[in-house]
């Protein structure tokens, strides 16, 4: 069910571009970009940090544990759980945020390929 919404919504990104002033869908995708950025790159720092601040005292992390740390979610204790765990989710709606400015980015320049300006 997820994967038919997420190639529904990617459609109606790239045929709203198509119909959209071309402006207006170049700054829609910049304010997407930006607020995903502003908001994914500090909160996915800090998830990493508070990761290692709780999992370090008992010597959970392994080598190279920031590579994939979502696989270090089990080992938090449950009251470890949400000051980690609200990083993680945050920097997820900031990858989200990117993902959508660059698919609306990459309607727009296929807008400009089947409509070239003139």
């Amino acid at each position: 069910m997820i994967e038919s919404v997420i190639v529904v919504s990617i459609v109606s990104i790239l045929c709203g571009t198509l119909m959209a002033p071309l402006q207006w869908v170049l700054d829609s995708a910049l304010v997407f970009l930006a607020v995903g950025f502003a908001l994914g790159v500090p909160t996915g720092f800090w998830y990493h940090v508070a990761l290692g601040r709780a999992l370090r005292p008992r010597d959970q992390l392994p080598d190279k544990w920031w590579l994939k740390p979502t696989s270090l979610h089990s080992l938090l204790l449950p009251e470890e759980r949400p000051p980690v765990l609200r990083w993680f989710y945050a920097g997820g709606i900031g990858f989200v945020l990117t993902a959508l400015g660059c698919m609306i980015l990459a309607g727009a320049a296929l807008r400009l390929v089947i409509y070239p300006p003139t």
